[in-house]
């Protein structure tokens, strides 16, 4: 006999989109079948349900007086535990990472994208990993990382084509997409936790478990959340908490979507510790990375207690990231997605020297970096000036970390350097490092022998290209604290008044025109001699001459 439409209800004795403990009375459903021409029990136990015994049941159930003549229309009453079932399919889409699957007395092994499980299969995820489940009826189950999941059911009736699914998730979270009705009539999907089970249909919603406490939070949809102590209905844009002998809270407005615009759409650097503006009720922050919008692979999901977005380590390309913040109760609130490009390979090396800051006083410095890669080459920018942006200085490519000199002298100033590392077999150039500033300044002036003459002291020293004056120290003792003499020039010289004899240390720097000054030259020695001794006194000699006439006179 050819297969009639089917013209159904669906009456619930208990409500089936429920959520109840294994301890509860399991909801029954009843369907209400429209009998076609040429229907009777017989025929339609045979089609569609378990066993052609059900027939007689099916009589007494809709008390029918002729059981192999029913009139078309009659509505007949079939309990749903009587309804044949039809094995299907449970798919794994995607595994990423650690992702386990113990089929039913087999050994444990890994999971395979693309490979069908049976039912009663067990999967577990571990730190950074994930799973993706599609099922016959087009409905999708993402377990997220450290989750651990049964497969209970996967099965279709024969008499309207539903689905009937039923997963046991003991520990950790999923993300669900249940196919609509309009798509898949009457499929019923449910989610048993330690401390309830979840059933639903045609809806987008989450759900995460410990061993005493079930979190739901709806995102399309409703659900209907019970267990034996109550249950309430959850619509789009709310959660309810589910704890083991407690009824399901009321349901609350989930936390609103972090704001994403402050983000840069170029991530450079791994892992990524990017702040985001607080969402008001938050004590956490959910931050997921897939290859596309469909998240059928979780890249990377963090979870951290600051207001920032995290992710550790995923390959250079093109991702969507998607974020969310936590309650204290810890429901998950509404999601921000965006697209962000990753380019963090090559690595950057570190910089070395110049320091940070430092003063050098040569024109070609030398330039130091970390080696991240043998194999690599390097490519070296200096900007002169205190931006970091424009056209810069020196742009040259470098095949190892170290460059020993520059083609050309740098003038003295400020300046900024970076570098960046190079795959010589494909050419492909990483993100900048850091960068870093340094200050090129004359180098000291050597002075010339010190003439001491005539209690005077003459200074010279050649002149420095770039400088604009110099300044002078002379001191008594080696380590200048206590200068006789500090002093600024304009000319490469300078003249000495009333040193006291002794020994001298004598030392000179540079100084430019924006203020900054060099470096000390290396300190010399000079000495201011004790002046030479008075010439005798002749006045004795000058008396004779005096008195000589005088004597040779009175010898006469």
């Amino acid at each position: 006999m050819p297969t009639k439409p089917l013209t159904l209800r669906l009456y619930h004795l208990a409500v089936a989109t429920s959520i109840f403990t294994s301890a509860s009375v399991h909801a029954v459903d009843e369907f209400v079948y429209t009998v076609q021409v040429g229907d009777h029990p017989w025929n339609i136990a045979q089609r569609y349900l378990k066993d052609t015994s059900f027939a007689q049941q099916l009589t007494r159930l809709n008390r029918i007086t002729n059981d192999r003549r029913v009139p078309p229309g009659t509505q007949l009453r079939i309990p749903a535990p009587w309804l044949k079932l039809q094995s299907t399919r449970i798919r794994v889409l995607a595994a990423h990472g650690q992702a386990m699957v113990e089929p039913s007395g087999k050994p444990v092994r890994a999971a395979v994208a693309g490979e069908e499980l049976p039912t009663r299969a067990q999967l577990r995820t571990g730190p950074g990993s994930s799973v993706l489940l599609e099922f016959d009826d087009g409905s999708r189950v993402m377990m997220r990382q450290a989750s651990e999941l049964r497969l209970v059911q996967s099965d279709r009736r024969l008499l309207d084509g539903g689905f009937m699914v039923e997963l046991e998730l003991i520990r950790g979270g999923l993300e669900n997409m249940v196919t609509p009705l309009h798509r898949a009539p009457a499929t019923r999907f449910e989610i048993r936790t330690p401390a309830a089970v979840a059933a639903v249909r045609g809806t987008r919603f989450r759900v995460h478990a410990d061993d005493q406490t079930a979190w739901t939070e709806v995102l399309d949809g409703a659900v209907q959340v019970d267990n034996a102590a109550g249950g309430v209905r959850a619509n789009a844009g709310f959660g309810t908490i589910a704890q083991v002998g407690r009824a399901p809270e009321p349901p609350r407005s989930l936390l609103a979507a972090p704001d994403l615009s402050g983000l840069p759409e170029r991530l450079e650097r791994l892992p990524v510790n990017w702040p985001l503006a607080p969402v008001p009720g938050a004590v956490a922050y959910r931050s997921q990375v897939a290859p596309d919008t469909r998240f059928e692979t979780l890249l990377s999901d963090e979870l951290t207690p600051q207001a920032r977005i995290r992710i550790t380590d995923i390959e250079d390309g093109d991702f969507v990231l998607r974020v969310r913040a936590t309650d204290a109760d810890g429901l998950e609130g509404l999601v921000a997605e965006r697209t962000i490009r990753v380019h963090a390979r090559p690595q950057a090396p570190v910089l070395i020297r110049p320091a940070p800051d430092a003063v050098v006083a040569t024109p070609r410095p030398p330039f130091q970096s970390t080696i991240p890669d043998p194999g690599w080459h390097y490519r070296l920018e200096i900007r002169q000036g205190p931006s970091t942006e424009g056209a810069p200085l020196v742009a040259q490519s470098v095949a190892e970390a170290q460059v020993g000199a520059l083609a050309t002298d740098l003038a003295p100033g400020l300046y900024h350097w970076r570098v960046a590392s190079v795959v010589p077999a494909s050419g492909r150039q990483g993100p900048w490092g850091d960068t870093q500033s340094f200050r090129v300044v004359p180098p000291a002036p050597e002075a010339a022998p010190v003439q001491v003459q005539s209690g005077q002291v003459t200074i010279r020293w050649p002149a420095v290209p770039h400088a604009t004056g110099y300044e002078l120290q002379v001191a008594t003792r080696d380590d200048f604290s206590q200068p006789v003499v500090d002093v600024r020039s304009n000319e490469p010289q300078h003249l000495l008044h009333a040193l006291t004899p002794g020994t001298y240390h004598l030392r000179i720097r540079t100084t430019s025109q924006d203020g900054f000054t060099g470096p000390w030259s290396r300190p010399q020695l000079f000495v201011v001699p004790e002046p030479p001794p008075p010439a005798p006194d002749p006045s004795p000699w000058r008396a004779l001459l005096i008195v000589l006439p005088a004597l040779i006179l009175l010898g006469l």
